[in-house]
């Protein structure tokens, strides 16, 4: 029985997690949300677990990026990819910095905005080194805040769902109230 739930709880939602952010990123043609992702993770599972979650949506983003939609195979285009996967990575230790597992609202809401302001932050940064601020229109970043702030709903909702229907196998729910 504690092999089960152990199994259960250290797999079960981390896959749940993964599965949402690679359908999502599919679906949406690789805008992977990886902000709300970080925080979902950041707020719902352990360190390790949390990071291999936004590690692994990061390398499935990009195995779709360069497998499936032709992105160039050249050092600008792979310095990009590896820059988000920089950013995703800073942005799931911001939340965890900020908002810790198991955090209520208001922690969550502030990992959310360290998660934000650490992602585009440094994907600035490396505009500015290598080009590409034009992709820092207060249109597009305003965007990406709504998107990852809509996704970050769905996917504590969904959290807050399964661990409602089955907590042995989706753990606890947050504190959101």
């Amino acid at each position: 029985m504690q092999d089960t739930k152990m199994l259960t709880d250290r797999i079960l939602w981390p896959i749940t997690l993964a599965i949402f952010a690679v359908a999502g990123s599919w679906v949406f043609k690789c805008v992977t949300p990886f902000i709300a992702l970080s925080v979902a993770a950041a707020v719902t599972m352990d360190r390790r677990r949390g990071a291999l979650v936004v590690f692994g949506a990061w390398v499935a983003n990009q195995a779709m990026g360069y497998g499936l939609s032709g992105y160039p195979v050249d050092a600008y285009s792979i310095g990009w990819g590896a820059a988000i996967g920089g950013g995703a990575m800073l942005s799931f230790v911001a939340a965890r910095m900020i908002a810790g597992r198991g955090a209520a609202l208001p922690k969550v809401a502030a990992g959310f905005a360290g998660a934000f302001v650490a992602y585009e932050g440094s994907l600035y940064l490396v505009a500015l080194a290598f080009g590409g601020l034009h992709t820092f229109t207060s249109e597009i970043v305003l965007g990406i805040l709504a998107n990852d702030a809509l996704w970050l709903v769905v996917l504590l909702g969904a959290h807050t769902a399964l661990a409602s229907a089955s907590p042995r196998l989706f753990g606890q729910r947050l504190r959101l109230a």
